[in-house]
Order: C-alpha cells, then structure tokens, then sequence
C-alpha cells in the first residue's frame, strides 16, 4: 500500500508493480494534483547544493524575514517553524554542507539513467527533455555570491560552462542583460509534470494497481507490524501482512511517526505562475537568480516557479509572492508579454538538512518512509522507488543509502504501542 500519488508515491508503486507485487494507492486528490503538479519540471542532475549554505549562518534573518524575498517565514508561524529553523542552521556549517552535497550527488548522479530505465521497462515514450538549464546572475555581486555554490558543485564532478552576456543571449535570445550565465547541459525538464504523473498512473492501473480516493489519517500498528490504515472517510483499510510505504510528501509527517519515525518535516510553500501567450520561447529552463524561480516553457505557456515560503499548511497563499514573479520576468525577459496568467501555490515536503528520508522503519518491520525530497522530488522519484523497492526485496541498494535512513531520525513514539483502531466490518486492502 503506497500512501501518496506524486511523483515520489508513482515512482515506488511501479517499480514495485515491475517486481511482480500488488499494488495499491490511497491518495485524497487524483494522481500528481499536489506538489509534482506545479513544479518547474527540471530533472536537476547536478543539484548536488543544498538549502542550507554557509552564507546564510549569518545572513540568516535577513533571508528569512524579508516576507517578499525569495525565502521567508511568515511572522505568525515562527514558533511553529522555530524547531525546523534551529536544525536548519547546524546545517549550514561548511562541514555539514560538505556531508549533505556528497550524499545528494549519490542519488542525483542517477536520476536520468534510473528515469529511462521507468520509461524503457513500461515502454512509455519519453517525456524528458535533454535541454540542459541555464542560472542568470545580474551583478557582479550577486555572481560572486554565487561562487561558494558553483564550486560545491565542481567538487561534485558537475559538468558546468560559465557565459559571458552575448554567450547567454546566443544560447537563449530572449533573456536580458545580464552579468553572466551558467550553463548545466546535463540538466534535463518536462513539457508538463502533470503529465508525466498522470501517464505514470495510467501505466499503473494498466499493470493492475489499485487506487484509493481517500486520505490517510494515521496507521494502526500491533505487535511490531502495521495492520491497517485508518481513512478520513472512516474505512479502516486491513493491510493483511502487506507493506505499507508512507510518500504523502509535506503530509508524511504524522503518519511516519505513527511507525516509530520521527522527521522534522516542514513545508516550504511554492508558487508558480503560469503565463498564456507569453510571445516567447524558452529552449530550457532559465533560473532567474535574483528572483529564485525558475522559467521555463510548458505546453506553449511560459510557468514561473518557485520561492520558499515557511508558512505551513493552513495559511492561506501570499499571492503577492507569484505576481512578484511576473513583475521580475518583465525585466529578465524584456519581450515578454504577460497580460493573461494564473496563480498555484503547493507545499513541498522540506526537512532542514535537505536529505530525503527513504528506506525502512527502525520499529515497524511492515513500514516505510519515502518523503521530504524539499526541492528534488521531481528529480528523486524513479532513484527512490528504486531505493524502496531494493529495501522491501532485500537487495543491496544502489547506493549507501545510510544518509537517508530513517534509523537516524528514531524516536520512541507511544502511539505504536497503543492497540491498532479497531477494523471497520469489511473494509479490506
């Protein structure tokens, strides 16, 4: 039972499905409706950097108060993002940043090959752009701010080609002045990552997945093993031995501690912008540095996407975050016509140390976490659900997978000595 229909759940219920198991889904929204729906499709191959560097140890109330920068915390929800904040920063210590970006390349490294192989296995045509992405940066200042990141990257073994501004606008035309670009050729992107998600569970259903239109409000546990998982709809689904793999992305938290799992595990609000008639064509997707989203063209639109904003998950979105978007485009794409556009906003499953947390449950032999992928879901997906997949088979990983182990993060959580809920008569999984 793979709880969760993004990107991250899809991937792990079809490699599974590939192994010859049963698989069933159970997910409130249709497949990829939540943060694999707005994303800016890029499969970040050489994203080895992350959230946290060592600039931000002291600029760090400047980045995260200045509620219309491209990351903030939203005032009201600072005590409830106060433990998430005080891990956050021990991460950004040079030695930590070195630890986090070499376990991050272990996963990225394999993120094409891994996402062919999905493709070549279920014979899907592939959605993947091999375009490559391209970083704008304005100043000087902002360039050699910049620096520390570029060669974390090149410790990293990533192939990167640094631009002057007419090498910027040979590559893309319609950008801007700029000071200068960097340019990832390895990187790669999606036409529409909904698509992808809902080809993904197309293929799903076809190899005999089940899906479940519900939410998963907690998962019973009793005598070490999962047995159920209770809806908000009141079915008590009876897991009869089966796994049960927790991919509920931002909402993973409380039911990966209901399986011993203890994940400080916050949501980074994201916005998108999504442009009709934009009178321009990107090539790739185009970072605009000092605005910290990426632009790039979807389906004949042009999506602005991304921000962070630490907010949780029940204020309601700062719309003045997506227009700001739209107002920075203007000027890094001076041909863009923007007068017709809508507005998402979505949470990405984010913990501070920025390593997702994939493998089994230190207490519950039956349980597994596939969740807090921040920035990388999109890109992670078909790695993970190769990673879950070795976990429950046994097999050695592809990797060290000891990074992302859930083992790191036990706790003892009294709910999983407590008597599973009783089933409901009849309901069954």
């Amino acid at each position: 039972m793979v709880i969760g229909t993004g990107i991250v759940g899809l991937n792990v219920g079809l490699r599974l499905l590939r192994e010859g198991m049963r698989v069933e889904f159970i997910d409130p929204r249709p497949p990829g409706s939540g943060a694999s729906y707005g994303n800016a499709g890029v499969i970040a191959v050489e994203a080895a950097v992350p959230s946290g560097m060592p600039s931000m140890l002291f600029g760090a109330p400047g980045f995260l108060f200045r509620q219309q920068g491209p990351i903030a915390v939203k005032p009201a929800y600072f005590l409830q993002a106060l433990p998430w904040l005080v891990r956050f920063l021990p991460a950004c210590r040079p030695h930590r940043v070195e630890q986090i970006s070499a376990a991050l390349h272990s996963m990225t490294r394999f993120a094409l090959e891994e996402y062919e192989r999905l493709f070549a296995d279920l014979g899907l045509k592939d959605d993947i752009r091999r375009t490559g992405a391209l970083m704008l940066y304005y100043t000087p200042a902002s360039f050699q701010g910049a620096q520390a990141a570029i060669q974390l990257r090149r410790r990293r073994g990533a192939n990167i080609e640094i631009l002057g501004e007419k090498e910027v606008q040979d590559l893309e035309p319609a950008s801007g002045p700029v000071c200068r670009g960097i340019y990832f050729p390895d990187y790669a992107s999606l036409d529409s990552p909904q698509r992808l998600c809902q080809r993904l569970a197309d293929r799903a259903s076809a190899l005999g997945a089940v899906f479940h239109e519900a939410e998963a409000r907690s998962i019973g546990v009793a005598g070490g093993r999962s047995v159920s998982i209770l809806c908000g709809d009141g079915r008590d689904l009876q897991l009869k031995g089966a796994a049960v793999i927790i991919a509920a992305g931002a909402h993973s938290r409380g039911l990966a501690a209901d399986v011993g799992c203890d994940i400080p595990l916050d949501t980074e609000r994201g916005y998108h912008v999504e442009i009709a008639n934009p009178n321009i064509t990107l090539g790739r997707p185009v970072l605009v540095s000092d605005g910290a989203f990426f632009a790039s063209t979807m389906q004949g639109r042009l999506r602005l996407a991304g921000t962070v904003e630490i907010a949780g998950l029940k204020r309601e979105p700062d719309w003045r975050r997506a227009d700001a978007m739209v107002e920075r485009a203007k000027t890094a794409f001076p041909g863009l016509r923007a007068t017709e556009w809508t507005r998402w906003m979505g949470f990405r499953p984010s913990v501070p140390h920025s390593l997702p947390v994939i493998g089994a449950s230190p207490l519950v032999s039956n349980a597994y976490v596939a969740c807090g992928h921040g920035h990388l879901g999109m890109t992670l997906g078909a790695v993970t659900g190769t990673l879950i997949a070795d976990a429950i088979l046994g097999r050695d990983p592809m990797l060290d997978q000891s990074p992302f182990a859930p083992r790191r993060l036990r706790s003892f959580n009294p709910r999983i000595h407590r008597p599973a809920h009783p089933p409901t008569e009849g309901a069954q999984a």
